[in-house]
């Protein structure tokens, strides 16, 4: 996976970008929720976005995020 720079899904049209898929983003992306630590990105529904925050931890956040990988097959 290419390395890209963390987008802001709270920033001003990001989500919608997302949901209607004008912008792409990859699983396993590195996303960031307003000012928070980062998180991983799952998959979009269409309506709604997957992403797996901070869990305490890297060992449980990337354990959250391939529960959500799993969830979403």
């Amino acid at each position: 996976m290419k390395f890209t720079t963390p987008l802001n899904l709270w920033a001003p049209g990001v989500q919608d970008a997302i949901l209607n898929g004008t912008l792409r983003v990859q699983r396993g992306q590195w996303v960031r929720c307003g000012d928070g630590k980062l998180s991983r990105f799952v998959r979009s529904t269409g309506r709604s976005l997957w992403v797996a925050h901070w869990c305490g931890s890297g060992a449980a956040t990337r354990e959250r995020f391939m529960t959500l990988c799993a969830a979403s097959k």
